[in-house]
């Protein structure tokens, strides 16, 4: 027989293995090995039955699961697998740690809340819209305008500002004063 067609027998073997122990073949090696010790722990339970049948059936159960487990674990593919499998867990370690530590390196700010000028509930100050009750939050300037220059102040210094100019053009030329009476 040729290398390709052992392999194609092997893999098709171990495959078989997976299958009756009903595993998947995409199974890391821990769930492979979780599952042998289920199936171990079902299999010695009944071993212990007063039941003579099921006693002889999970003796058999067993030594065929001992096989199985044995077939898949010192199979080639098994063994790659496993290797790839540690690095990839080393990896996912690696990663998880320097996260860890990139968290534990970044002091935690907490953000000083303000309180809503409108319902007096604690907000964040870079809020524009107080997330309970909708109203507006100006900023200090925001604040200033709306004051200052509201409908009301606006038309009331439009008056003022057209008074002021009436009376310097009528100052500045008296002969408009004398001929209005």
């Amino acid at each position: 027989m040729s290398d390709a067609a052992e392999n194609e027998k092997e893999f098709s073997d171990i495959e078989l293995c997976y299958k009756a122990m009903g595993l998947s073949f995409s199974d890391n090696p821990e769930q492979v090995e979780k599952t042998y010790r289920k199936l171990k722990d079902e299999y010695e339970k009944s071993v212990r039955s007063s039941d003579q049948t099921e006693r002889a059936s999970a003796v058999e159960n067993l030594k065929q699961l001992e096989e199985l487990f044995i077939t898949i674990t010192e199979s080639l593919i098994y063994k790659d697998y496993a290797k790839e499998y540690e690095k990839y867990k080393a990896l996912k370690a690696e990663k998880l740690a320097e996260r860890k530590k990139k968290q534990q390196e970044k002091p935690i700010v907490k953000e000083v809340l303000h309180n809503c000028p409108y319902c007096q509930k604690p907000i964040a100050p870079k809020l524009k819209v107080c997330i309970y009750c909708h109203g507006k939050i100006l900023s200090p300037m925001e604040q200033m305008m709306a004051k200052f220059l509201s409908t009301r102040n606006l038309l009331v210094l439009t008056v003022i500002v057209l008074l002021v100019i009436t009376g310097v053009v009528l100052m500045s030329n008296p002969q408009l004063m004398k001929g209005t009476r």
